[in-house]
């Protein structure tokens, strides 16, 4: 599956191509090195996304930021993939993504710098759970110097599974400047420093 995503920035045009699918080789896009607790074989058939920016603009006048707010719900019928581990509290549950490498820094973006990538490949360790994730790429006005984030393009990606069924890919769709709305609550709360601006760039 393939996606392109047109959007402008300080009077430039861009683009993003989105690469999107299975994960039929988890060894293949990393999980190797992650050392994580539970084998990799639980990312197996869910999603793979990797974006990538194109931008005319060069230098400073590239960098923008890709926040992502990540919604999981959780049947009450679930149950946990890992031996031993307990299961995820049922209902719904919303967080902005990043990597822990930044948690507690007070940084909203998964990734950062000039036309940055966005990847991600999630895994599950639950039986039956929607997960959906709002990718946005966002500029600041001035580019590095401010604490100030402005969206100018988004999408939605996720899966969602059920024991004893094959996972479900969520398509890969547009969002507008309501799904951002959606999200500013939790931008805001957990990322008060930052000044999450109403409006797309254009």
């Amino acid at each position: 599956m393939e996606g392109a995503f047109p959007f402008r920035l300080r009077r430039v045009d861009g683009s993003v191509e989105v690469q999107y699918g299975r994960n039929d080789d988890p060894e293949r896009w990393g999980y190797g090195v992650l050392g994580m607790p539970w084998p990799m074989r639980l990312a197996e058939d869910l999603p793979v996304l990797d974006a990538a920016v194109t931008y005319d603009g060069d230098g400073y006048a590239a960098v923008m930021g890709w926040i992502q707010v990540v919604r999981i719900t959780v049947s009450q019928a679930s149950e946990s993939l890992v031996p031993g581990s307990d299961k995820a509290p049922p209902g719904e549950h919303a967080w902005v993504d990043g990597p822990p490498q930044l948690k507690g820094l007070g940084v909203p973006f998964v990734s950062f710098g000039p036309r940055p990538a966005l990847f991600d490949a999630p895994a599950s360790t639950e039986s039956d759970i929607r997960f959906a994730a709002d990718s946005f790429l966002t500029a600041s006005p001035d580019a590095v110097l401010s604490r100030v984030s402005q969206p100018c393009l988004g999408f939605r990606w996720g899966y969602a599974t059920k024991a004893g069924s094959a996972a479900e890919l969520l398509p890969l769709s547009p969002l507008d400047v309501g799904d951002w709305h959606d999200a500013l609550p939790l931008l805001e709360r957990e990322f008060p420093d930052w000044t999450f601006a109403k409006e797309w760039a254009d």
